[in-house]
């Protein structure tokens, strides 16, 4: 962790010789709760910010980047050459853990010219600790800056209290809690009394019945069905209105057993590590259960309300009502999406190496292709593209694209070493057809021209297939 914490503190002590910072920030959960931490610790620091989330970093946004200080979370390093084109008189500070594009190169070093200062903190970038790149999120990073700026601002703070954040963003990456710094976050936070943990059923909180009608992720294949969840719930005798932690122990066991019963029934691929485990309690977050609190984040942001998920991560209570609201909305566009390619026919399209689905419902794209490469169609990477309707002002007309896959896959290449990495595969798919894409090897988005979906599909199964030491 050397390099990483060499860097860390290198951007704890730009950040220190600044009265104002701008922060971007990605729209996810990971991205806005990254984002939520270095706002929270720039304020007990009594450093003025101004926060922007968007979805992508182009090129005529990064050239109207005027400030002294800009703080980049969840995105930066694929745009990293741009950046210090663009801002090399700026002190600029990249907190992030996308691997870097293959055909930009990236530098880890701290100084990018004689008058400003450029920090890339980012694992994927020191070979010998990225090895594991998803060992931790941009929430996490920007955890353990925030730690580094505390104990001599203006409230004294250590800013432990952070932590929770840090968590909900890893688990909005579904990212492992139980090695490397994400323990040591973890662990940390636990015995200081700021998170607390315990075992039970991983559907969040709220009304039983609602939590099984739209539980989405884990998968539960009464979702969507009210009649179906309501003759399950009489059978086991549980009562729908009764919220999930007001459930007696041996209550929640009956439904615990009913549920893992109806799991191995059904044809979804969901293990038992998926709907029982850890849960986390986030004693400084107005939201307190962390499931809960990481998909009302994510919610705010895909709906383009992400201020109102800052606005939870600077614990303003008034923000709950309306980021639950938009999280009912999300799941109800997620539902209505997963009953139409449960009940229609030649939705999810095969090729030799992928599956691939048109999505109708917006901003969803990338949460329901994770859910359907997850549970429902595991044995290869699954392909969600989603045409916009028509162009932005002054701009071409495009289909967004996300992949996912299951992690199984990754190691599954007939070479040693090989193996599918949905980053590259989409890097250079997308590049093929006139587009732009990266990401993570079992998560990636892409951009396309509208119109190059089919070329661009075909391309990308012939990539696969190569990643996985096929000749087709």
């Amino acid at each position: 962790m050397t390099t990483l914490q060499k860097s860390v503190e290198k951007a704890a002590e730009i950040i220190r010789e600044h009265e104002y910072a701008k922060v971007i920030s990605h729209y996810d959960a990971d991205g806005i709760t990254s984002a939520g931490i270095i706002c929270n610790a720039l304020l007990r620091r009594g450093i003025q910010f101004h926060t922007t989330i968007v979805s992508k970093l182009e090129r005529s946004f990064i050239q109207g980047l005027n400030e002294e200080l800009i703080i980049f979370c969840d995105m930066g390093t694929a745009q990293s050459d741009l950046i210090s084109e663009y801002l090399k008189e700026k002190d600029v500070i990249i907190i992030d853990h996308h691997a870097p594009l293959t055909s930009a190169s990236t530098s880890t070093s701290t100084s990018t010219s004689p008058t400003s200062s450029f920090v890339l903190i980012n694992p994927y970038c020191f070979s010998a600790e990225g090895k594991k790149e998803s060992e931790i999120c941009a929430a996490g990073i920007s955890y353990l800056v925030a730690r580094c700026l505390s104990g001599d601002g203006e409230s004294g703070e250590d800013n432990i209290d952070l932590a929770g954040l840090a968590v909900t963003g890893t688990l909005g990456d579904k990212l492992e809690m139980d090695s490397g710094i994400n323990k040591m976050i973890l662990d940390e936070a636990i015995k200081e009394g700021v998170i607390s943990v315990k075992k039970g059923l991983k559907l969040g909180d709220g009304k039983i019945r609602d939590l099984i009608l739209f539980s989405t992720d884990p998968y539960i294949p009464l979702v969507g069905k009210v009649e179906w969840v309501d003759a399950f719930l009489n059978k086991v005798s549980i009562e729908g209105d009764k919220k999930l932690s007001d459930l007696e122990e041996e209550e929640e066991k009956r439904l615990t057993t009913a549920l893992l019963s109806l799991l191995r029934e059904s044809k979804a691929d969901v293990s038992e590590d998926t709907l029982v485990g850890t849960t986390h309690v986030l004693h400084s977050e107005v939201v307190r259960n962390g499931l809960d609190f990481m998909r009302m984040v994510d919610a705010c942001g895909r709906f383009g309300k992400a201020g109102i998920g800052i606005g939870l991560c600077l614990r303003e209570e008034k923000r709950i009502e309306e980021a639950a609201s938009l999280y009912i909305k999300f799941q109800s566009k997620l539902v209505s999406e997963l009953n139409r390619i449960e009940s229609g026919e030649g939705i999810i399209k095969e090729l030799a190496n992928i599956f691939y689905f048109y999505v109708h419902e917006r901003g969803i794209t990338g949460v329901l292709a994770g859910i359907v490469a997850e549970y429902l169609y595991t044995g290869k990477p699954v392909i969600a593209l989603n045409k916009k309707g028509g162009a932005e002002e002054g701009k071409r007309a495009e289909t967004k694209i996300s992949a996912r896959c299951d992690k199984k896959l990754l190691s599954a290449g007939e070479c040693v070493g090989e193996g599918i990495d949905l980053a590259k595969a989409m890097e250079k798919a997308s590049k093929e057809v006139g587009g732009y894409g990266g990401g993570h090897p079992v998560a990636s988005g892409a951009s396309i021209p509208e119109g190059s979906e089919e070329k661009f599909v075909a391309t990308l199964d012939k990539i696969i297939g190569e990643q996985k030491g096929k000749n087709s």
